[in-house]
């Protein structure tokens, strides 16, 4: 169970990543660097609480500036 945690964790750091990469919003760039670091702890802890909280997050986040758009 902790590896899907990690691989799930990665992929939402990577998809973060991509977030902040593209086109530049502070709400973007804030909430996507609040996803990150929750990403990154869920790797090193295996802690599903940690994702669900940054997946949460940064789905927020996304919503947010699909509807400012």
């Amino acid at each position: 169970m902790h590896y899907i945690i990690q691989i799930l964790a990665a992929i939402l750091v990577g998809t973060a990543i991509g977030a902040i990469l593209g086109p530049r919003n502070k709400v973007l760039f804030v909430g996507s660097a609040v996803a990150i670091a929750l990403g990154l702890v869920a790797i090193f802890t295996a802690s599903w609480v940690m994702l669900a909280i940054g997946t949460a997050v940064f789905l927020v986040v996304q919503g947010m500036q699909r509807a400012h758009a």
